[in-house]
């Protein structure tokens, strides 16, 4: 509570009491990439006779000759430019190497002086990753990548980084010199029976998952509820519990596979997909599968340098959403799993509104941001 101190038209002061409630932010959400650490390791297949069922036979066991784990910066590059064009799950596809030998700053962009660059794992399979959950909205991203003795034997190799493009030049997210156990910057020459593999993990942390919100809706007024973004499920890429990570990287790389989704439904995440709750009496039905509840999301041109994605507005036409809204969202879905994943807000009880046809229902834009 304030208070103003106003003269009134007979030279007087009086008291004007100004009373502003207290509500919840707007629903917003963050979005943090942090880098982990490199584990880089130079050695050889030997071929061991193996003994089983089938008789003997002959395998190949890697042997370490030589390795290291450092920590490493996350480029400027990534933040302002690459993240948007490619989201954060393929933001190190291609493992990088060179002989340079200049220190590793936030600005740069690619290596001093590249040699080669590879998305192949150590087991011959292009584009791999392994992603796990170490906490809710917390995800580690591993890529193993390895070099061959074509591509590296022989080779002073002084520097090394990450991309998302195939594509030799100014593309990198990460850069650092190669490092013994101590921090000192090293040079690693391959025999030319060896090879040069390495295993590199980024962080991911979305917040917040749940919280109180407010949102402003012309000619309704301010209407609170609880903002969260959905966090489980079964993802795409060969985990579990990855939907929230999966909606993020759709959103900051502005994905048309976004819908905006509106709902007389409270909706909450229940065995894996979104259902209904015992609050809403009418057929369990999926939000998304009803075109009179969802229209296409579309995004603002995206800023070089401002680490944030924005929707255009999104508006209900006459024959849309002619029901009791008591939740709206963002949302995908995954025909894959016939999974959906949601971020938005679920409106607290009385805080409902209904809309006729006899209008149309206009919200604002969407913000979406991220950074270190």
């Amino acid at each position: 509570m304030s208070k103003l101190w106003k003269p009134d038209n007979a030279g007087k002061v009086i008291p004007v009491v100004r009373v502003r409630p207290l509500l919840p932010p707007p629903p917003q959400a963050g979005v943090r990439l942090q880098p982990q650490h490199m584990h880089w390791q130079l050695g050889r297949y030997v071929e061991d006779l193996s003994f089983g069922p089938g008789g003997r036979g002959r395998r190949k066991r890697w042997v370490v000759d030589m390795e290291a784990e450092q920590h490493n910066i996350v480029l400027d590059n990534a933040y302002d430019t690459l993240i948007a064009q490619h989201g954060f799950i393929f933001l190190s596809r291609y493992a990088v190497v060179g002989t340079g030998s200049v220190p590793p700053s936030p600005t740069q962009t690619g290596l001093a002086n590249e040699i080669a660059r590879t998305q192949l794992d150590q087991n011959g399979s292009s584009n791999t990753r392994t992603i796990t959950r170490p906490a809710d909205g917390v995800y580690d991203i591993n890529v193993a990548r390895e070099f061959t003795e074509t591509q590296v034997g022989n080779m002073n190799l002084t520097e090394w980084g990450f991309s998302p493009s195939g594509t030799s030049g100014e593309n990198l997210m990460s850069r650092e010199l190669f490092r013994d156990g101590n921090g000192t910057p090293i040079v690693i020459t391959p025999d030319s029976d060896q090879r040069l593999r390495l295993i590199y993990t980024i962080r991911i942390t979305i917040s917040p998952l749940t919280a109180p919100a407010s949102i402003n809706i012309d000619g309704i007024g301010v209407r609170t509820g609880t903002f969260y973004v959905n966090g489980g499920g079964t993802g795409s890429i060969g985990t579990t519990n990855m939907t929230d990570l999966l909606l993020v990287d759709a959103l900051v790389a502005g994905s048309t596979t976004v819908k905006f989704v509106s709902s007389g439904q409270y909706v909450h995440l229940f065995a894996g997909n979104f259902q209904v709750n015992a609050l809403y009496s009418g057929t369990p039905t999926y939000v998304d599968s009803d075109p009179n509840r969802y229209v296409a999301i579309s995004y603002q041109s995206y800023v070089p340098g401002s680490r944030q994605r924005l929707t255009n507005a999104l508006t209900f036409g006459t024959t849309q959403a002619n029901e009791t809204i008591r939740s709206i969202a963002l949302g995908i879905r995954n025909p894959n799993y016939w999974q959906r994943y949601y971020i938005g807000i679920n409106f607290d009880s009385g805080q409902e509104f209904t809309k006729t046809n006899l209008y149309k229902l206009t919200i604002g834009e969407w913000t979406l941001t991220w950074g270190p």
